[in-house]
């Protein structure tokens, strides 16, 4: 049965109607208010007030932590002591909780049923039930905005979403979001105060998104007041004048590009802002905004009257082509990288030392005699599973399997299908997926869309990953839904996962254990812990003088990577 639009609207309401009541969060409330829709254009078009406000009213109920609460509005405000709550309200909750903001391409039209999407940035592939508007998308279309889960793998979109028909855009935003990608090692996520920023701001919207804001349009106030601005965030979030020159310094070094849709996805000010986010108090969203409107100028020499867009600053020389290292040093490689990620060794350490162990020069005589590989194998296989999936079962069964490109994407360095085995699927069930995961129903789908590809490889095929699966993949069932709930509660409490921290095993309640046994303490946000069971991994980071936060939990068949280590 299929929550209707009515449920949805209604719980709301309600959660509106709560935070009201707290004086506090009523306050933050019109604080944030006027904030998120000081830039957004309400010029008419499709782009109404009406529609700002509520895109600002689902960013503060559903994703905003609250200061007051601790918390994002809707996990405190939905449950009251000694109280039974209404079904419909849970219901409608559990929806808005489940919910997620980004921006999407249509992918699919079926005519008064509804539309398929792509998330350009967390690459899920999601059906919509949108009888109307399915009537006027067309296929490459762009939605940007909020989606809420209706139930049999079905999704709505939020009617105060952005609508876009501009392939130019469409292309730049792939682009741009590919480039994201590359820069992080977890997953891909768009709040909607940035998709605020980036579509909506400081333009109009008409009918068939002919025109988008852009963070990174020519600023009008003058050189010397935008780095300042610049260099008061940075100060307010506890840099000093030399590290504040060295922040302005750093980005100065890399030409502004104009074209970009998307500044700080995968470019040296992502680079900054990642940087920031861990080692200092800045407000990202403040600071992100600020240093877009300076790069043009930092790049600019003053006397020279040229835009910024015209000049390079100092472009980095291409970096030389390397040499392939030879089939045994790179397994070799991959089996350190393993064992010291499961001893809990911070991951940019362990990066940095996987690729001085790759990229070393040769000659090319050294490879003549390799076994030839074709890295990029695994999604030449994925796209030919999807492919026999649709021919053989329809489009509404391989529709859902087009999760599986999550593993085209973990497997992407990839060059002989046929060495994949256990180690390499527990790898990506067990670590990269609850990195990654947006909620703990696209968990279960990437799940079920791996089993179904390894089931594919083995009786097409003969790479036995179904077998190699078998092993674990009813307690992976079991546990990743929870453990991805847990991971969810986590990045709403503490913002996106960074690299880095130790790899514990979860003893319960506040208490865990280290490779070698000795018990820590650790801090477990209150929503993540009810999902927490003895026996998870935990990846956990120094958050005091003698604390360790909990960032993001695995699930117990982790173990498992130990033993075919």
């Amino acid at each position: 049965m299929l929550l209707s639009q009515t449920i949805i609207e209604r719980a709301l309401a309600e959660l509106l109607e709560r935070a009201r009541g707290n004086s506090l969060l009523r306050s933050e409330l019109e604080t944030s208010r006027d904030e998120f829709l000081s830039a957004t254009a309400t010029a008419g078009g499709t782009n109404t007030k009406a529609m700002a406000e509520r895109r600002h009213l689902e960013w503060f109920l559903l994703e905003r932590s609250s200061e007051a609460l601790g918390a994002v509005p809707a996990q405190v405000l939905g449950v009251e002591p000694d109280s039974i709550e209404d079904s419909e309200f849970t219901q409608g909750r559990e929806a808005l909780l489940g919910s997620f903001a980004s921006v999407f391409e249509i992918t699919g039209v079926r005519s008064g049923e509804g539309v398929w999407v792509r998330d350009l940035a967390g690459l899920g592939e999601y059906p919509l039930e949108e009888a109307d508007a399915s009537r006027t998308l067309e296929v490459e279309d762009l939605l940007v905005g909020r989606v809420f889960p209706v139930g049999d793998a079905l999704y709505r979109i939020s009617h105060a979403s952005g609508f876009f028909r501009d392939p130019r855009l469409l292309e730049a935003v792939r682009a741009d979001l590919t480039r994201a990608r590359e820069g992080r090692r977890a997953v891909l996520r768009l709040s909607q105060r940035e998709l605020e920023l980036m579509f909506f701001a400081g333009a109009s919207l008409q009918p068939g998104g002919t025109e988008t804001a852009r963070a990174n349009e020519k600023p009008t106030l003058d050189r010397a007041t935008v780095i300042a601005l610049a260099r008061r965030c940075l100060s307010d979030g506890g840099l000093d004048d030399s590290e504040a020159d060295d922040v302005l310094a750093e980005l100065a070094s890399e030409p502004f590009n104009p074209s970009v849709v998307i500044p700080g996805a995968g470019d040296r000010l992502g680079d900054i802002l990642a940087r920031l986010a861990f080692d200092t108090h800045v407000d990202l969203e403040t600071a992100r905004r600020a240093l877009t409107a300076a790069w043009p100028f930092l790049c600019a020499a003053p006397e020279d009257p040229r835009p910024a867009s015209a000049k390079p600053c100092a472009p980095r020389p291409e970096p030389k082509a390397k040499a392939k290292p030879p089939a045994r040093k790179v397994e070799r490689a991959l089996s350190e990288f393993d064992a010291r990620r499961l001893q809990g060794d911070g991951l940019d350490a362990l990066f940095e030392s996987l690729e001085r162990e790759l990229e070393l020069d040769q000659d090319e005589s050294e490879d003549n005699d390799s076994a030839p590989d074709f890295p990029g194998v695994v999604g030449a296989m994925v796209i030919e599973f999807l492919w026999d999936m649709d021919r053989e079962r329809g489009s509404a069964t391989a529709r859902p399997l087009a999760a599986i490109a999550n593993f085209s994407e973990f497997g992407r360095s990839y060059g002989v299908f046929e060495n994949l085995g256990e180690r390499d699927l527990l790898l990506f069930a067990c670590l990269w997926l609850p990195e990654r995961a947006p909620s703990a129903a696209e968990a279960l789908r990437w799940l079920h869309s791996l089993v179904e590809f390894s089931r594919w490889s083995e009786e097409r095929h003969g790479v036995a990953l179904a077998t190699a699966l078998e092993h674990t993949r009813a307690d992976l069932e079991r546990s990743l839904a929870r453990v991805c709930s847990a991971n969810v509660a986590l990045r709403t409490r503490w913002g996106d996962m960074v690299p880095g921290g130790e790899m514990l095993t979860y003893a319960g309640g506040g208490l865990a254990r280290n490779p070698q046994g000795e018990s820590r303490s650790v801090e477990i946000a209150d929503a993540a812990a009810e999902f927490l069971e003895v026996g998870d991994f935990l990846r956990a980071q120094p958050a005091a003088a003698s604390a360790l936060r909990v960032v993001c939990v695995y699930p117990p068949q982790t173990a498992r990577l130990a033993e075919l280590t």
